[in-house]
């Protein structure tokens, strides 16, 4: 066993060249006479291996959940004999299991099927997925029936979700629609109400009951549509109060530019409230990275209302100022760390420590 051992520690820098030499040997013996005489026999099993094989490894990836996009990839991957055929046929031409002539028809058509499976690739790349995208979007829209809830909720995501939770357990009902037919498909399987529909349509904001609605939150993570959503709403829907997530602080600005005045940064709590527990891992106590996430978001706050009564859209110098209130932010942060708490420090009272920030 020793010996034995030894010699594959030896032996396996030359594995892969070995095996090289293997499938050069196995091409070199690929019979093309017999491939020119025997065409129409051999294109015929190919095709047949071709189907058969990608119709068992398409309804295996049914039986295991693939969606249509993944399951065609998956066919098409294995619709093609393996190179260990080479070794099977090899073996078996040696036992004189087959004859000379099966096993000639054999190794070509392995050979093939390897051969066509790049062409297989870029077939469905170029013909089918699209077909399948197409399909995917084309999904027939739920018929939305308005049921008189003063809220209608535009996006049923990550963002969304927690937003609607909220909402409900303090005792207000949404209407909630989204338009992407995968993300409805997985929140009806853990019991939510969830309409499929295009939300930036008109009609289907008036079928959700939007002329009777006291707000609409807008919880779509693309900002093209949520554009389109504040302008569709302003448009057709001009009593309904807005609610509307920002992608990152240009959209923010952007959006007040629009006079949308309840607009929300989409990580700018959990982020300042994950770098507060990051603090506590570096020594600082509960009461102090408190105290900093309470300051960052009231500084935050104060220099965004700044910034957008000088924001303009396409302003070549609004980067530059941005700059400025960001590097006078952390000045007056760093110079706060300096600062020895006093007797009434309110960093436990968010209000209080406003008041407490505006004196200092």
């Amino acid at each position: 066993s020793e010996y034995r051992y030894e010699l594959e520690n030896n032996l396996e820098p030359f594995k892969g060249l070995l095996l090289g030499l293997f499938f050069i040997s196995v091409g070199s013996s690929i019979n093309f006479k017999l491939f020119a005489e025997h065409a129409v026999l051999i294109v015929g099993l190919l095709t047949a291996l071709l189907i058969v094989k990608f119709c068992v490894v398409f309804v295996l990836g049914r039986w295991f959940g693939l969606n249509r996009s993944q399951n065609m990839i998956f066919a098409f991957s294995l619709a093609q004999a393996g190179e260990f055929g080479f070794v099977l046929i090899s073996f078996a031409s040696q036992n004189a299991i087959y004859d000379e002539f099966t096993s000639g028809v054999l190794l070509i058509i392995v050979a093939l099927s390897m051969l066509l499976t790049p062409l297989l690739f870029i077939l469905n790349e170029r013909f089918i997925q699209p077909k399948l995208a197409v399909s995917d979007s084309q999904v027939e829209h739920d018929e939305i029936e308005s049921e008189g809830h003063p809220v209608i909720i535009a996006g049923y995501g990550r963002f969304g979700m927690v937003l609607g939770r909220f909402l409900n357990s303090n005792g207000i009902k949404s209407t909630v629609i989204d338009n992407n037919p995968h993300n409805i498909e997985y929140l009806r399987k853990f019991g939510y109400k969830v309409f499929y529909g295009d939300i930036t349509r008109p009609e289907v904001l008036r079928s959700a009951g939007a002329s009777e609605a006291k707000v609409l939150v807008i919880a779509m993570g693309d900002r093209a549509q949520i554009d389109k959503m504040v302008q569709v709403s302003g448009r057709f829907f001009p009593h309904l109060k807005l609610v509307v997530r920002a992608v990152d602080v240009a959209h923010a600005l952007d959006l007040h530019h629009k006079k949308i005045t309840s607009v929300k940064q989409e990580v700018f709590d959990s982020a300042v409230g994950l770098g507060a527990e990051a603090l506590k891992h570096l020594g600082y106590t509960e009461h102090q990275s408190h105290r900093s996430s309470n300051s960052f978001k009231y500084f935050s706050n104060q220099y965004m209302a700044q910034l957008q009564k000088r924001y303009t859209p396409d302003d070549p110098h609004f980067a530059m100022e941005a700059h400025r209130f960001s590097e006078h932010l952390e000045n007056i942060l760093m110079m706060q760390q300096k600062q020895s708490y006093r007797s009434n420090d309110c960093a436990w009272d968010p209000e209080s420590l406003n008041e407490e920030i505006e004196k200092d």
